[in-house]
Order: C-alpha cells, then sequence, then structure tokens
C-alpha cells in the first residue's frame, strides 16, 4: 500500500492523533462539572434557605403556648347575632324552658335524648348550672334536634308531651340518668311512658296519647328542620347570649362565659 502524495495525512491517522486531545479536554470538562457540582450540593439555593428560615420561624412560633380559651367568646357580625338572639324566646308558658324569663343570660340549648355527649352535658354540666338558675342569672330554653337514632324523634315526642302536663325537666332528668354518656339509647313507647311515671307525669294515657299525635310528630319534625336551616347539624348545641358552643364543654368553660354574658348584659 502507498503514501499518498499530496502531503496529506489519512483519515485514520487524524483520528489517532486528535483522540488523546478530545480525551484530555473531555476529562478536564468532566472534572470541571464535578466541581461545580459538588459546590452547588455543599450550597444550599436561597429558596432552600428560605425554606429553612420559614421552618425555623414556625417551629418557634409552634413553640410558644396557644391561648386556651376559658369562655365562648361573644360574637360581633350582625347577621351572626341576629339569628343567635332569634333563637331566644323568653316565653313564660314555654314548657321546655325553666329559670327566669328576664334572666339576663338565656343559654338555648339543641339536645338528642339519643346523643352521648347529650347524655354527659344532662349528667355532669347541667347540675354544676343550677346555681345560676336559681339566683336568677340564667335561663334555659330546650330545642329538640332529633337524629341520632331511629327513636330519637319518638323521645323528643314523649317531651313534648310531658311537657303538656308540667313535667318535661322531670322526664329530661328520668331519662337521662338511666343513658350511658358512652351509647346511644333506644327507646320504645313502653319504656318512655315508664319514664314519663318515674317523672311523675299525671296523666299516663294522655301521655301516650299526645306522644303520638300527628301534631307532636310534626312539631319536632319542624324543628329539626329549622336547627338544620340555621346550619346546625350537631348536638349538643348552645347559644349562651353573643355566643355560641359548637358540640360539648365542661361546666367551668360553661360558668365563665355566663358570667361573661351576664356582666355584658348589664
Amino acid at each position: 500500500m502507498t503514501s499518498p502524495t499530496d502531503g496529506s495525512v489519512p483519515e485514520q491517522q487524524r483520528s489517532s492523533r486528535s483522540n488523546p486531545i478530545i480525551v484530555f479536554l473531555l476529562a478536564c470538562i468532566a472534572i470541571l462539572l464535578a466541581v461545580i457540582a459538588i459546590i452547588l450540593v455543599m450550597r444550599p439555593s436561597q429558596s432552600t434557605a428560605d425554606a429553612s428560615t420559614s421552618a425555623a420561624a414556625s417551629a418557634g412560633a409552634s413553640a410558644q403556648p396557644a391561648e386556651v380559651q376559658t369562655a365562648a367568646p361573644s360574637q360581633t357580625d350582625a347577621g351572626l347575632l341576629e339569628i343567635l338572639h332569634g333563637e331566644v324566646r323568653r316565653d313564660p308558658d314555654d314548657a321546655q324552658a325553666r329559670g327566669d324569663v328576664d334572666s339576663p343570660v338565656v343559654m338555648v340549648i339543641y339536645s338528642d335524648f339519643a346523643c352521648p355527649y347529650c347524655t354527659k352535658f344532662a349528667q355532669e354540666v347541667e347540675p354544676a348550672l343550677e346555681d345560676l338558675v336559681r339566683d336568677g342569672t340564667l335561663r334555659i330554653e330546650w330545642r329538640d334536634l332529633a337524629q341520632i337514632t331511629d327513636t330519637s324523634p319518638l323521645a323528643a315526642q314523649a317531651g313534648v308531651a310531658a311537657g303538656k302536663q308540667g313535667r318535661f325537666w322531670e322526664f329530661h332528668d328520668a331519662v337521662y340518668a338511666a343513658a350511658d354518656p358512652t351509647d346511644h339509647p333506644e327507646y320504645t313507647e313502653e319504656s318512655l311512658v315508664a319514664f314519663a311515671k318515674e317523672a311523675g307525669v299525671p296523666d299516663l294515657d294522655r301521655f301516650r296519647s299526645d306522644m303520638n299525635d300527628a301534631a307532636t310528630v310534626q312539631a319536632v319534625a319542624e324543628a329539626k328542620q329549622h336547627a338544620y336551616d340555621l346550619g346546625i347539624s350537631g348536638t349538643p348545641f348552645l347559644i349562651i347570649n353573643d355566643a355560641y358552643v359548637p358540640g360539648y364543654a365542661d361546666a367551668d368553660y360553661l360558668r365563665n362565659t355566663i358570667r361573661e354574658q351576664a356582666e355584658a348584659a348589664r
């Protein structure tokens, strides 16, 4: 095989001579990229630093003790206050209310005889508020929100029937005293008549008739729908003058709320 006579270098020889240079350059580039990558990894980006700062700030904020509410706050929205005040009846003939009709504080209770937390409220909290009812500070008005079990409406109807003979609160106490605060009791006509007898309802035949009367059934159903229309869907739910408590609260919390509302009403 003869060499070319034009002085050019064969393609194979040019490739073999340029390969070491290319390899060297590629190696340098690779080393440079590796160094840059290490620098970037070791130095957090601004967004990472900002995130770290935010996280530290959040951690610092969460480390601060949260303010513990000792009473339900008074509401200031005019529309909401109109709704809250509109639920207070102060009707001297209301069979499901107790306490001075002119008490500075009215607590409206939406409740269900089959609700465990309503049972807990009746057994533990209401007795601790009794002195405020006696001294004229507090009036309590009951509202049926019968929804927990299939027999909740029947129990509510029985409460209405007991109220027609002036024994609602005695019936209320008898039913809740027998209830388990961890359970959802079911009721029958006979069990409710037994509670009415225990509560001292004088005419049990009338009680049974009133309990099943179509007007009573309608009244209980309308009471539930009215609560739903207000956005109240759980029990117990309490309105206390300008404040509300959406669920169970202990006696100290409610006493503080009642005292604050009484002071504001002066």
